[in-house]
């Protein structure tokens, strides 16, 4: 790792989790004669909902008052030895230890106070919103514990962390209350006014002195590194974070009965409750490839937070939260746990000073997510249908009560999510009309009548770029046909999980889609004893496509294991041709989300497709390898040229015609990519245009994201100079933040730009170039067009009229 990678690593780390190997290696509880401090910062609630009327902008706005507020106060209790444990949207969790740690702790909370309010009046965009803290302190035996496989997660609870919590919700705003431990270590009259179970500190100036800020010892880089989830590694060690609006997915998942645990079994019962149920969420988020976020502190357990779409996006966001939630529920961990997710947009960012920070994420989206699972029963997971309905997989859901939650004037609807219920159907309910694609439908449309006329098989790729429009091609050549279609779908999620594109095509044509593991076992069994009795000894075999436990069979464990890929491919084929007839479509898409196991079985059966009368129809990305089709006949679906692009938006609005500099600009941005025409399209029929409906910028900003932080940092700059620029600008524009486009940035930004003269390059899609844009914060985005006037009035000389438009 480099320099700034070590550097910027520790700043994420509170320092008793980076030294506990050298206070108590190899145990996962440690105890702590510590001073514990909790903030919350009262005012914000209001700030936030107001804020949120405005959106990205609000959201922004609201993390740049946190990142000043909270960079002050983490500043003064540095100064006096205290250390920041946990950050929870608006309250800091701070721990003191060392001599004197009771009244440093209560100092702190003394000129954290007075900060406040010398800058209480803080302007926004929505008014001057005052701020307050109340504060609850509590000192003796902390329970801490370093918990997780992947990673180590340092959390702090049991009896001490509740005493506190306890003490902040007695406190009112402006107040703080200590408890009576703190109170008897105080000298005498310092908190004389009892006030539920603790009493109100009277300090209004500090009565001791800082006594500095406390040192980090020496620790390897690498125990620094293990403290930081697994989903953040990378993007933390770039050295720079860049803030940013993203589309996201935010889960809670929070655990209870701590403090029982402790007083019955004692901290080590309570460590390994803490280490099964992170590892259940460490294993659940990276199953699915989403992060662990963060945890944070709460009375009588806590909570994680976990993100799909942040700090990257991959494919099916939505269903890979809910997938990953779904597994948690079910492990049934000895802390019980309740759960709510929320999807849509977030700030991304850091929050803190230059020696401590936390990476998080703010906005509406996030504060819905936690209001719903506070509202959520024990073992229940409650979902908002902005993330049911995007995801991939279908669940079981049970329609609640709209309920009424702190900061909607609205009730909120929303759903239990249950068991999984299948692969959803994607296809779009209201589509573009098909145009521009009659060579490549006329090759399809004349292997499919071969096919039911002379029973002449074979195999078609089709490639193309995301929104190429391939799925909608394979539709619009089938629709009328006769011959039965099988369709398998390669999906991102389950690529490592072997079979999992046939498990629900075999599980249907073999009647195992109900019936609980006993029914689908009879469902196989008798179906194979009347198709192929023959096959009955071979059915593990089947089982092991269809996802359903089948006993093993003597002739089952005779297969040599190098040969099991290819006996099972034998036995699926077979009871395909049976099943399906004399000929079959078998379309399988996405042929690159393929995990190994069902590549090679669709491999098999392409291979036999001509000599058992089956057409195979697969579809893959531009960019991607896909599957060994020997002999297929390939397709290569181009982007839409400009005429095509504007018949078809013309067809498309002719129940409300565009002014026709409207329909150029559409044609411009979608660069003739279908799904980016028909997105820019529901923008324009939604709203005012201004902004891209969620689906596209998930899908462009999950191109994006595929980048190296270092160019995808570039592309993000390089959308400010607009859809075409000269070269030597970008270079200069760059400069100022030490970003150089070497060989290996400029090869990953050929997917998004190409050159269109010797010195100048293009963004091959506007739509991309305004998503890339799009993610930079509004800060950000007044530097750089700062930055690009001053180059562009620089580069003009001595004819700044000649770049007036420009400057505009």
């Amino acid at each position: 790792m480099s320099e700034d990678g070590e550097g910027a690593a520790i700043r994420y780390v509170p320092a008793v989790a980076a030294e506990w190997d050298l206070d108590a290696p190899g145990n996962l509880h440690r105890e702590l004669d510590a001073t514990m401090c909790f903030v919350d910062i009262s005012g914000f609630t209001n700030l936030s909902e107001r804020l949120a009327a405005r959106g990205r902008i609000g959201a922004e706005e609201l993390t740049d008052v946190l990142r000043r507020v909270f960079g002050s106060m983490i500043s003064l209790a540095h100064e006096r030895g205290g250390n920041l444990v946990k950050f929870g949207g608006d309250a800091l969790l701070l721990l003191f230890y060392g001599d004197g740690h009771v009244e440093q702790a209560c100092g702190a909370a003394v000129e954290m106070r007075v900060a406040l309010r010398e800058s209480a009046q803080i302007a926004t965009s929505v008014g001057r919103v005052p701020l307050k803290m109340s504060v609850g302190l509590h000192t003796g035996t902390m329970h801490a514990y370093l918990v997780g496989d992947s990673h180590r997660e340092l959390i702090v609870t049991g009896p001490g962390a509740t005493g506190t919590i306890e003490m902040e919700a007695t406190a009112d705003a402006g107040e703080i209350v200590v408890s009576r431990a703190v109170r008897d270590a105080l000298p005498r009259g310092a908190a004389t006014v009892a006030k539920g179970d603790g009493w109100v500190l009277k300090w209004r100036k500090a009565p001791v002195a800082p006594v500095g800020a406390r040192p980090r010892r020496d620790v390897p880089i690498e125990a620094v590194v293990r403290c930081i989830p697994v989903g953040l590694r990378d993007h933390l060690q770039t050295g720079e974070v860049e803030p940013e609006h993203r589309v996201g997915v935010v889960g809670f998942v929070k655990y209870k009965g701590v403090d029982d645990l402790h007083h019955r079994l004692g901290p080590d019962a309570v460590a390994a409750a803490l280490d099964e149920v992170t590892r259940v969420v460490q294993r659940a988020a990276e199953d699915e490839g989403i992060c662990f976020l963060a945890s944070d502190i709460d009375a009588d357990g806590g909570k994680f937070i976990l993100t799909a779409g942040v700090p990257t996006a991959v494919e099916d966001d939505e269903g890979r939260m809910l997938r990953a939630l779904r597994v948690v529920a079910d492990a049934g961990t000895t802390l019980p746990i309740k759960i709510g997710v929320n999807r849509g947009h977030v700030f991304a960012g850091e929050i803190g000073a230059r020696f401590r920070s936390t990476y998080t994420v703010m906005g509406d989206t996030v504060n819905l997510a936690a209001r719903l699972m506070a509202a959520a029963p024990a073992g229940a997971i409650y979902a908002t249908p902005a993330v049911l309905d995007r995801s991939a997989t279908m669940f079981e859901t049970v329609e609640l009560e709209p309920f009424s939650v702190k900061g909607k004037s609205a009730k909120v609807p929303a759903y239990g999510v249950g068991a999984e219920g299948g692969d959803r159907d994607a296809r779009p309910t209201d589509e573009l009309p098909f145009v521009g694609r009659d060579a490549e439908l006329a090759v399809l449309q004349t292997a499919l009548a071969r096919l039911e006329s002379d029973g002449v098989g074979g195999v078609i790729e089709l490639v193309g770029e995301v929104g190429a429009g391939k799925t909608r091609l394979v539709d619009e050549a089938t629709a009328g046909i006769s011959t039965p279609i099988v369709t398998i779908r390669g999906e991102s999620y389950a690529s490592a999980t072997p079979y999992r594109a046939f498990r629900d095509p075999v599980r249907r044509f073999m009647g195992a889609t109900t019936g609980g593991p006993d029914g689908q076992h009879a469902a196989l069994r008798d179906r194979v004893r009347v198709l192929a009795p023959h096959l009955e000894p071979l059915l593990p075999l089947v089982g092991r496509v269809a996802h359903v436990d089948v006993p093993s069979t003597p002739q089952s464990e005779a297969i040599e294991p190098r040969f099991l890929p290819e006996r099972t491919a034998d036995v699926i084929v077979e009871l395909s041709g049976l099943i399906a007839g004399p000929s079959v479509v078998v379309v399988v898409e996405d042929t690159h989300w393929l995990d190994d196991a069902s590549a090679g079985l669709v491999e098999r059966i392409a291979a036999r497709a001509g000599a058992n009368h089956w057409l195979v129809i697969a579809t893959r990305r531009s960019d991607t390898s896909g599957v060994e089709l020997g002999g297929a006949v390939s397709i290569e679906l181009a982007p839409l040229d400009e005429a095509t692009a504007t018949a078809l938006v013309n067809e498309a609005t002719a129940a409300s015609p565009l002014r026709p500099h409207d329909v150029a600009r559409l044609v411009e941005q979608s660069g003739g990519n279908p799904l980016h025409l028909e997105g820019l399209l529901g923008a324009r029929r939604d709203a005012d245009g201004a902004d891209l409906p969620e689906s596209l910028e998930a899908v462009i900003g999950t191109q994006i994201d595929a980048l190296r932080p270092l160019s995808r940092r570039v592309l993000r700059f390089a959308s400010v100079l607009g859809t075409t620029m000269r070269l030597s600008s970008l270079e200069s524009f760059l400069a100022d933040d030490a970003l150089r486009i070497d060989l290996a940035t400029r090869e990953e930004l050929n997917r998004f730009m190409e050159p269109e003269e010797p010195d100048r390059i293009r963004f091959r899609h506007a739509v991309v170039r305004d998503a890339a844009y799009g993610g930079l914060s509004f800060a950000r985005r007044r530097q750089l067009h700062a930055r690009a006037a001053a180059i562009t009035r620089e580069g003009a000389g001595d004819d700044p009229d000649g770049v007036a438009d420009m400057l505009s």
